[in-house]
């Protein structure tokens, strides 16, 4: 008897345990930048991109903000002294971009604004 109501008490369980997956977003550039962002919602995120040997570079992210279409993300470690992180990606389902926002931040290198996509994208949620 305890093992049948052990069995419906799981099988009870399995459609919550499902509804409780994690979701994540994944954006690859599809107009030849070797770029991909992968977030999930409230958890870790992860940069992906080529460097010029060929050999890939993963960064750990953040997530900063999320409104259901648009989710950010920055750099994930600890804050600059003047409180700005130097890298931020955010990745747009309804216009299947990625955008980013970076500043060198010894002020060497050049700069990207997010005022413009960085790439199309395919942007999927799962």
């Amino acid at each position: 008897m305890r093992k049948l109501l052990l069995t419906a008490a799981l099988v009870m369980l399995m459609p919550v345990a499902a509804n409780a997956a994690e979701t994540t977003w994944i954006a690859a550039c599809t107009d030849g930048k070797t770029l991909q962002y992968n977030q999930t919602i409230g958890g870790k995120g992860f940069l992906y991109l080529e460097m010029a040997d060929g050999d890939y570079q993963g960064i750990a992210l953040a997530q900063k903000s999320y409104d259901g279409n648009v989710i950010c993300s920055v750099v994930d470690d600890h804050t600059p002294p003047n409180g700005n992180h130097s890298l931020k990606v955010c990745a747009d389902k309804a216009h299947n971009t990625i955008t980013l926002k970076y500043k060198d931040p010894t002020g060497k290198g050049q700069s990207i604004d997010d005022s413009a996509p960085y790439c199309s994208a395919t942007v999927t949620v799962h």
